[in-house]
């Protein structure tokens, strides 16, 4: 079974509120590739996995679902001999933190955006999913907190963390490895796909597409760019994604600006011409309701650390 398939099947699971562990899915097994240097890509189920390694030890990008963390450590041990001594989580999703807990009792540290230790402290709603998530147990919240940007100098490289202002979240980092001319994205870049935007928490098209140019702004065309899910990409790939959302953008806000209803943008099949190569996890009437939502959604969102929506119906 291969990588998108699996996205997929996480995706459904997702929309049903049944994400299954890793002992119901045997299936699941992580892919490695160098991506430039001691930097590393880590594919299994959930969010992408960065990873530098050497002498100072591995830092982890993310720690993938609950449930996979064995899967998870076999495959850094199969690049790396040294223990990992941070884990920094993009955002707060659980296909991202879900390792954390299980991590953290093995030594490394948790960092992350003040706003991810917020919204995993508490109970979420993921609106395009309506699908409500409870709070993380204290094991599993981020220990470091920073508001603006972090760097640490480790195994021969400068490594930057900058939060973008809400995009997929409020909480959103991309990391940049200087000497190695990579970046980690998170789930700011589905590569070749639709994405998932959390409303709940701010975050529009909008914000994604200014995340979006504040990497590009890094960037050369010799830039490697780890996605949030979907495979490594180059500049091209990344600068045709952003052309996608901004295109999308702009359709729905032109039948938004017309009072157009929600199932009205829905019906007239805004994005259909792109559909065929995007619509590969989210369909096209989910991803226009989400673009719909974050444009049209009045009043402030709650704020991390606050109820972000309903319980779930019994």
């Amino acid at each position: 079974m291969n990588r998108m398939h699996l996205y997929v099947i996480s995706t459904l699971l997702l929309v049903t509120g049944a994400v299954a562990s890793a002992q119901t899915r045997p299936e699941v097994e992580f892919r490695t590739t160098q991506v430039r240097d001691n930097v590393y890509m880590l594919a299994g189920a959930g969010g992408n996995l960065g990873a530098s390694v050497g002498e100072d030890g591995v830092l982890l990008i993310d720690s993938e679902y609950e449930g996979l963390t064995d899967k998870m450590i076999s495959a850094v041990k199969a690049i790396s001999d040294r223990p990992i001594r941070f884990v920094v989580n993009t955002h707060w999703h659980f296909d991202h933190v879900g390792g954390n807990e299980a991590l953290a009792k093995a030594g490394p540290v948790i960092v992350a955006h003040e706003n991810v230790r917020k919204r995993m402290s508490s109970e979420q709603h993921l609106l395009g999913l309506d699908r409500s998530v409870p709070p993380s147990p204290p094991g599993a919240l981020p220990t470091v907190t920073f508001t603006d940007r972090l760097t640490f100098h480790w195994n021969g490289d400068e490594v930057t963390i900058l939060h973008v202002e809400p995009a997929h979240t409020d909480g959103d980092s991309i990391v940049l490895f200087h000497k190695a001319n990579v970046i980690h994205m998170g789930d700011l870049y589905f590569a070749g796909m639709y994405p998932f935007i959390d409303v709940n928490t701010g975050a529009s098209i909008d914000g994604m597409i200014k995340g979006v140019d504040k990497a590009l702004a890094l960037a050369n065309e010799e830039t490697k760019f780890i996605p949030g899910h979907g495979p490594l990409s180059d500049l091209a790939s990344l600068r045709s994604y952003r052309e996608m959302l901004a295109t999308a953008r702009d359709r729905v806000k032109a039948l938004v600006d017309q009072g157009k209803s929600r199932d009205e943008v829905i019906a007239a099949k805004p994005t259909a011409d792109l559909d065929a190569k995007w619509a590969r996890a989210f369909g096209p009437d989910l991803w226009v309701g989400i673009v719909y939502d974050g444009m049209t959604r009045g009043g402030d969102p709650p704020a991390a650390g606050e109820s972000a929506g309903p319980k779930p119906v019994p």
